[in-house]
């Protein structure tokens, strides 16, 4: 489990009494500050790989080992933060792994709008400027989410997920200013 977390049980007890969070719930236990994390470095690496001339492709690749990369750190250390404190069972390491999963899982719907672009349906450019959009709405939609599992309303809620929204904007911002 990831040591700064609160047990996936306590998160249950502070969400589980309010009616229609069903979806909510289904986060607990799961480290959804690994999917802010993962959308936040797809929106940095399809802004740094976009222009003109880009396989789409090869962005692809980059994202996928990146977030994979990334994902792997954060499992391993995960393992060497908790192994510190004493051995480790197989269920453990699984456990570790999976709560960084939703890292893994960010990166899916902008790898999806950048296949547009050899299907036929987009240029490359359009493609890669879709992938940034949907990243970026990804990054508020994952705030709200974690905003919503706060569990203190939907100002709360909106507050976090403007909060997620503007350093996807800042990242596509300085994409503009350093590509164009």
């Amino acid at each position: 489990m990831n040591p700064h977390l609160p047990a996936a049980s306590d998160e249950r007890i502070a969400i589980e009494g309010r009616p229609g969070r069903a979806a909510i719930r289904r986060l607990a236990g799961t480290d959804v500050s690994s999917a802010i994390y993962g959308t936040l470095l797809v929106t940095v690496l399809v802004a740094a790989q976009a222009r003109k001339d880009a396989d789409v492709f090869l962005v692809g690749v980059v994202i996928a080992v990146g977030v994979f990369v990334f994902w792997l750190t954060d499992v391993w250390a995960g393992i060497v933060g908790l192994g510190v404190r004493g051995p480790l069972s197989r269920a453990q390491v699984v456990e570790v792994a999976r709560e960084e999963s939703p890292m893994l899982l960010a990166a899916v719907p902008p790898m999806l709008a950048l296949a547009i672009a050899p299907l036929g349906l987009a240029t490359v450019e359009q493609a890669l400027d879709l992938a940034l959009l949907v990243a970026v709405v990804q990054m508020f939609l994952w705030g709200l989410a974690v905003g919503l599992a706060i569990g203190r309303g939907w100002g709360i809620a909106l507050l976090v997920g403007v909060v997620d929204l503007g350093l996807g904007l800042i990242i596509a911002g300085l994409k503009l200013l350093v590509l164009h």
